[in-house]
């Protein structure tokens, strides 16, 4: 079959726009990127991780580190500050190399590593922070981490990058990703962002939502087994009807015990790469995803973890 010179220009063309209207779409969602991280630590995969992202997202980062400011600690120590600050500076020159091909800014801050980090996102209007996240455990958990403090502090999305020294994660292995729902209004918001994921990483979109354990509603309130079955199939039929509108296609699960611990083991049992949550203030208490749940999950998870900030 012949096509025209003139319609093959207008097919074209048209392909061109269709192109750009999904670069667009795209880019829309993260507009720039602080890459945190702790030069004091291994950060190579943090790095691979957030320039694969940036890429993927056509968005730039700003790179920061954060050294202590010991003249808070020992007054006199000026050539010790300043030995910080020249470690930190050939840290961040090689790190360059690696981030070519995306446009870059480079930070060096001074203080509480979880204080500064969010600030200078607020301050620099970043809508997405990278940050890496060890597994935490034992006191480490209970005195918490800076990924911790950051999901806590931002007032924009947070993307933990796990890492495991021993077996380190792929990069962006998201092709298979896990979301996480309570089903409530506000959903929408983390159920937009997985759609993005799915767009850019050709993710293939699970769902799971958790319910309280259904003998402990039993004993306390007297609700009946029948009664009980029936509300959770309802809460079924309502997360299958949620997934289909949002054209998540994989797996739908209808959970019940604790949040944290169904949503991290189901990932691990099932090798999800990503999973994505919301996470709501403190003060939004009586909702399913407060901030010890999305805390419970960046510690547990062995995935990276997309948290969507809910106002």
């Amino acid at each position: 079959m012949i096509i025209g010179y003139k319609r093959c220009i207008t097919m074209l063309k048209s392909k061109h726009v269709l192109t750009e209207m999904l670069k667009k779409e795209n880019t829309m969602h993260y507009q720039k990127i602080l890459v945190a991280i702790n030069i004091y630590e291994d950060y190579n995969h943090v790095i691979d991780s957030a320039k694969a992202f940036a890429e993927k997202v056509n968005a730039p980062v700003d790179v920061v580190t954060v050294i202590d400011n010991a003249a808070e600690f020992v007054p006199a120590a000026i050539d010790f500050q300043r030995s910080l600050q020249e470690n930190a500076k050939e840290k961040l020159e090689t790190i360059k190399p690696r981030l070519e091909g995306i446009k870059a800014s480079y930070h060096i801050l001074e203080g509480n590593p979880n204080h500064q980090i969010t600030h200078y996102a607020n301050e620099n209007h970043c809508d997405l922070i990278i940050i890496g996240s060890h597994g935490r455990h034992g006191i480490n958990l209970l005195l918490g981490s800076t990924a911790n403090s950051v999901l806590h502090k931002s007032k924009c999305d947070v993307l933990t990058v796990r890492i495991r020294e021993n077996n380190p994660n792929k990069v962006l292995n998201y092709k298979k990703t896990l979301l996480a729902t309570d089903l409530e209004d506000d959903s929408q918001e983390v159920a937009k962002l997985a759609q993005v994921i799915s767009k850019l990483f050709d993710a293939q979109v699970s769902t799971i939502t958790v319910q309280g354990d259904p003998t402990v509603v039993t004993g306390i309130y007297g609700i009946v087994p029948e009664v009980q079955t029936k509300i959770a199939e309802d809460i079924q039929d309502k997360l299958d009807d949620w997934s289909k509108q949002y054209g998540f296609n994989g797996k739908h699960y209808n959970n019940t015990g604790n949040a944290a611990d169904e949503i991290t083991q189901t990932a691990n049992d099932e090798s999800y790469g990503l999973i994505v949550l919301g996470s709501h203030q403190r003060g939004a208490l009586g909702r399913f995803f407060l901030g010890s749940t999305a805390n419970a999950v960046l510690h547990h998870a062995k995935q990276d973890v997309l948290i969507k900030k809910l106002k």
